[in-house]
């Protein structure tokens, strides 16, 4: 069986056929008019082609302009599918045209000329999101599809004390927000970037490079300014790469496949050098960890063995450790679905309490749901609370260690049944937070003790991809949570929009967000928290992945107050 194919992202079609109005039914007769995708124009490998009032175009060249793919038997049966929606022609079969498994009637039948399959543009454009313009005076169909192809570009020249790290389609981009003029700085070019955040002096910027095609991750430090890119390790790292919060190093774990050892590192990193050193080194996979607030020890995870439950250890920077908890299950052990591993291990402010999440052996039911716990070190009892997803990011103590932050509900979309709840760790009393019809996601607690958040409106159907290019949630704003539990939004846009990533200032006067506009796109904003004035958009530009269910994890941008 015979394919012809063009393959990109996954993702396509995205548009085919135009009726405009006035125009000829003799192909031979009409001029046939130039195609711009997004403002550039669109260079096509065959002309368009006019049919009873309707333009055409190849499946190829709507691929190519697109970033699409597609799938062409021998049989003249095509599959194209885009965000989730599936369109299948069958060309013998009278034209017959399926999407998502339900016939649909084109305006005029797709068929096959010169050996070439042409489509009809504005239908297929306009069901699957983009917007079809018929431009009379330049002649020219404008497809619009929303996609920026242009490199971020700063808004305006208003400075702020913060330096911001973003990642633009996997290319790391640095902005020092304290020189007006400055625009961001590009300081990747090749492979894919994941952020691990900023030093806590601002200096340097931990990142995750891995080579083109490849699935090893490389850790590097970059300085503020742009320059000075340092390899930590030669080794590729697991798992979270964390700054300790009292000086400039990085705890990070490599493995060892010929003798199957993980070994743990602690990298102190100095303007002259970077100094690597081993603490540890271990059989047993190394499931999270995460930096007492002291900085001179970590909390570490080990998975469940055939002789050990799983349990969480205190260990120094010289290598020696103490066991902190050991899970014992109430229940036999089941060997498929039992408790394996603590995970997302993060420490209250005070270091009295230790969040984390218990992640069960099967896979499919850990990406549902994992239980969230907080245990009391000076009791040593773990406090049980509602399920919720396995994102640390979702969990978060108050700066004076007395509350804790969650987002609870089941199901690996974000876009259902996720829902704020707040534990008093005094009286332990978990109270539920969340509003009927909205999901919330993302808390982060200001300097004041109140709380930060994101909601947006729940989603009918889970995994509506049929939405996109859309948002994933629509209308979701930054709220707020005092100390009475009244909520208020503190970001207002338009309905077509949602607002990410709040990350406050140490004042808590100010905060920067993402604001995206479609799902992969979107542009940073400033607001003051102490005064009501509107967002400023400071970054336009900003393209990326909406991650594993619309988490939008990894994320996008670090940002570093000063």
């Amino acid at each position: 069986m015979g394919k012809a194919r063009f393959c990109a992202p996954v993702v396509l079609v995205i548009g085919l056929a135009l009726v405009v109005s006035g125009t000829s039914a003799a192909a031979a007769s009409v001029p046939v008019p130039a195609v711009e995708i997004d403002g550039e124009p669109a260079l096509l490998s065959s002309p368009l082609r006019w049919a009873d009032g309707s333009l055409l175009i190849t499946i190829e060249d709507l691929a190519r302009c697109l970033d699409a793919n597609f799938d062409w038997n021998d049989d003249q049966t095509v599959w194209m599918t885009k965000y989730g929606n599936t369109f299948l022609f069958h060309l013998a079969r009278s034209g017959e045209v399926l999407k998502n498994s339900e016939p649909i009637a084109l305006p005029v039948k797709a068929r096959s000329t010169g050996g070439k399959l042409y489509l009809p543009l504005r239908f297929v454009a306009e069901n699957l999101g983009a917007t079809v313009i018929w431009d009379a005076s330049a002649y020219k169909v404008r497809i619009i599809t929303g996609k920026r192809r242009i490199p971020p570009e700063r808004i305006g020249e208003r400075a702020f004390e913060a330096v911001i790290a973003f990642t633009d389609q996997e290319k790391l981009w640095l902005l020092d927000g304290r020189k007006p003029k400055a625009e961001p700085k590009q300081v990747t070019d090749s492979g894919s970037v994941q952020i691990c955040g900023w030093s806590q002096d601002g200096n340097w910027l931990a990142y995750k490079q891995s080579v083109k095609g490849e699935d090893e991750w490389y850790l590097w430090v970059i300085a503020a300014q742009g320059s000075e890119a340092r390899l930590v390790d030669t080794d590729p790292v697991h798992g979270d790469i964390l700054w300790s919060p009292q000086g400039n190093c990085l705890i990070y774990t490599v493995r060892s496949e010929k003798d199957a050892a993980n070994t743990i590192k602690h990298a102190e990193i100095r303007p002259d050098e970077i100094y690597p050193n081993t603490i540890a080194t271990t059989e047993a996979a190394v499931l999270s960890w995460a930096w007492h607030p002291d900085g001179d020890s970590i909390a570490i995870s080990y998975p469940r063995t055939e002789t050990q439950p799983p349990r969480i250890e205190r260990l120094d920077l010289n290598g020696n450790s103490r066991n902190l908890y050991t899970y014992y299950d109430s229940e036999p052990v089941d060997p498929e679905f039992n408790t394996w591993a603590i995970i997302s291990l993060k420490w209250s402010s005070d270091g009295q309490h230790l969040a984390y999440h218990l992640r069960k052996n099967s896979g499919s039911l850990t990406a549902d749901a994992v239980e969230t716990e907080v245990l009391d070190l000076r009791s040593g009892q773990a406090i049980s609370l509602r399920a919720g997803l396995k994102y640390p990011n979702w969990m978060a103590f108050s700066p004076s260690g007395d509350k804790f932050a969650y987002i609870a509900g089941t199901g690996r979309d974000v876009v259902v049944n996720k829902k704020l709840e707040l534990l008093d760790l005094a009286t332990q009393v978990s109270s539920d937070c969340g509003q009927d019809g909205y999901v919330d996601s993302q808390p982060v607690w200001l300097s004041t003790g109140e709380l930060i958040y994101c909601r947006g409106t729940e989603a009918k159907v889970a995994a509506d991809f049929n939405t996109l290019p859309k948002v994933m949630v629509p209308k979701q704003r930054v709220q707020i949570l005092n100390a009475k539990g009244q909520t208020r939004p503190l970001t207002a846009g338009p309905s077509a929009t949602a607002d990410y990533y709040p990350t406050p200032s140490p004042a808590g006067d100010e905060m920067i967000f993402l604001r995206l506009e479609r799902f992969d796109q979107g542009s940073l904003y400033i607001q003051s928290l102490a005064r009501p004035e509107p967002a400023v958009e400071i970054v336009r530009g900003l393209r990326g992945s909406p991650g594993y269910y619309g988490n939008y994890y990894p994320q996008w941008i670090s940002v570093h107050w000063f």
